[in-house]
């Protein structure tokens, strides 16, 4: 890590948060990916693949990457961020889960190790783009550069934690599962933004006068929130699942109950 840069100004918690943040947007998100692959509508499974690229993209990946960053702090310098450049991360962290999703779980095509392969290198590029975005939205008296080599330390882990989220979805098909993956998967996504972190190098030039830009709370607080009702929605699309299916199941059962009865015949029901 540079001199002159801190990472942890607001002390471990927001680290914390940024996790929990990170490791539940990705098990609701899973969760919803996995009725993608289940769903026989194409309405419902285009519904269902917009939802889990928006939570686990908007609130997995981006969110607790952009956490963090309210720790961030460069001695000597204002710290200001571009908004246009922090939008274009929130894109990239969006897209590429989406895209993703859309490659390896195919609507009327096998799910081939070719795809799944493609769908790994686009959401890990996304993984690696996600923070260096955000990293790059930084405005500051002087210039920010990055460390090639830690540069390639960090996509190399977006490259692992996206086979590993892929992962997920084909084959936790529990709770359990989903939980323990999830929370690996929100571990990896914190080790690619600090690895991100560490690969800045920066030159403080007390004459450059930072002009425009946003403090990082003008932001975060009300994205947060929103990142908080993102979660919400697959939640009780969820829980409420098995009451509509045991309705439709009730009403099959009733169904063939019906058409299991005999017709009288002379005033007599066989």
């Amino acid at each position: 890590m540079g001199e002159g840069l801190e990472v942890f100004t607001m002390g471990s918690w927001v680290t914390v948060l940024a996790y929990l943040t990170s490791a539940i947007g990705v098990f609701v998100g899973v969760t919803g990916a996995r009725r993608v692959r289940t769903t026989s509508s194409d309405r419902l499974r285009s519904y269902w693949m917009i939802l889990a690229a928006l939570v686990s993209g908007g609130v997995g990946v981006w969110l607790a990457m952009f956490l963090p960053m309210a720790g961030f702090n460069v001695e000597d310098s204002v710290v200001r961020y571009d908004t246009v450049t922090i939008v274009f991360s929130m894109l990239v962290a969006l897209v590429s889960v989406y895209v993703a999703l859309l490659v390896a779980i195919p609507n009327n095509a096998p799910a081939t190790l070719v795809r799944t392969v493609t769908g790994a290198l686009v959401l890990g590029a996304g993984l690696a783009g996600v923070p260096f975005s955000v990293l790059a939205s930084v405005r500051i008296q002087g210039s920010l550069t990055f460390d090639p080599l830690w540069v390639a330390a960090a996509t190399g882990l977006a490259i692992a934690t996206a086979v590993g989220f892929l992962a997920q979805v084909k084959t936790a098909d529990t709770w359990p599962k989903r939980l323990l993956s999830s929370a690996l998967a929100g571990a990896a996504v914190i080790a690619v933004h600090f690895l991100a972190a560490a690969s800045v190098r920066v030159e403080i030039d007390p004459a450059v006068v930072v002009s425009g830009g946003i403090e990082v709370f003008s932001i975060l607080f009300p994205l947060f929130v929103v990142g908080l009702l993102l979660l919400a929605v697959p939640i009780v699309l969820v829980l409420q699942a098995p009451d509509r299916l045991a309705a439709e199941l009730e009403a099959e059962s009733e169904r063939w109950a019906a058409d299991g009865q005999a017709e009288p015949v002379d005033g007599r029901i066989f």
